[in-house]
């Protein structure tokens, strides 16, 4: 069932800090994309499970360490939210995009998952009403082209759906389209968790979904045995990259945009969610040495523009608000 929420008052000061752990956040994320390109060849549900893993073994030895802070305030109402997040917003909407990408392929994958930040960003404005609408569109409408761009030239047209079954692209499509769905639902509830319980910090909060996520990696881990993905997990950079993706991509990741999502309109947040794929394409042009072409590196530029002109018609928004 749908909430709607009355509308927000925003604070102007509050969104340069959500505007900062936002971009920190992306840039994170972006590490996703490129540490793939530097194992090339691991087994994508391997790297998974392994990212999620270190995760929650960083976040149990974070809450052992640090357990009469981490827990005041926490009972079994937020162990069930971690619980559900650390599904929706970390280790079930990865391994279902990994499994959409399996089975449908990587270029329709990436197509459907483009969607995300315009999906947050319209669900986000329309349920909160946090900032009007009418001053969203133009923003969406910018980073549209710029993902447009950006993945007409990035991705494979020509081989994305070769060798593949309908059954197999039905059931790739449907596990991405739900791997979206979960995302976004989880940037949602995530937020309002976040701005209903100020008491639970963000790096707290991390914390406790990366404690959950352990559990839902230790139950897939017979899922990826059968699959013959643990067998690369012996690998060095399978086990480094592990690690970076689950220190830094999900843990670190996490706090810096707990931050944003509590201080920043939902419908901003999720707009800023393409400069994760700014940052991994950057991190892939230095890594392989090259410039993208003139069409791709306008597409990113659109991207970083659209972003850029949706904060500030949120603050515009803001000190508007504030007046009334």
């Amino acid at each position: 069932m749908l909430t709607f929420y009355p509308r927000t008052r925003l604070d102007p000061r509050s969104i340069w800090a959500g505007m900062i752990c936002g971009v920190g956040a992306n840039l994170a994320w972006g590490l996703a994309f490129f540490l793939p390109v530097v194992v090339d060849g691991a087994d994508s549900v391997a790297l998974a499970i392994g990212r999620y893993l270190c995760f929650g073994v960083v976040s149990v030895s974070i809450l052992l360490a640090r357990r009469r802070r981490t827990l005041v305030g926490i009972g079994a109402r937020e162990w069930r939210r971690a619980a559900l997040f650390s599904l929706t917003g970390h280790f079930g909407y990865y391994l279902l995009l990994v499994l959409g990408i399996r089975l449908a392929g990587a270029t329709i994958a990436t197509v459907i998952m483009g969607v995300l930040p315009v999906a947050v960003a319209l669900t986000g404005g329309w349920m909160r009403r946090e900032i009007a609408m009418s001053r969203l569109v133009l923003p969406l409408m910018v980073v549209a082209v710029g993902l447009a761009g950006t993945y007409a030239v990035e991705l494979d047209w020509g081989s994305g759906i070769e060798g593949r079954s309908a059954s197999q692209l039905f059931a790739g499509v449907g596990a991405t389209v739900l791997a979206l769905a979960l995302w976004t639902s989880y940037a949602l509830m995530n937020a309002r968790f976040l701005r209903e319980n100020p008491a639970v910090s963000s790096a707290n909060w991390s914390t406790l979904m990366g404690v959950c996520a352990l559990g839902w990696a230790l139950a897939a881990l017979p899922f990826a045995a059968s699959s013959g993905g643990l067998d690369v997990l012996e690998l060095g950079p399978i086990i480094v990259s592990s690690v970076v993706l689950g220190v830094i991509v999900s843990w670190l990741g996490t706090v810096l945009w707990n931050h944003a999502s509590a201080t920043l309109p939902v419908s901003i947040a999720g707009q800023m969610v393409v400069l994760q794929v700014v940052a991994g394409l950057t991190y892939v042009f230095v890594w392989e040495a090259r410039l993208p072409p003139l069409i791709e590196l306008a597409g990113l530029a659109l991207l970083i523009g659209g972003v850029l002109l949706a904060l500030h018609r949120a603050r515009t928004w803001s000190r508007s608000s504030a007046t009334d």
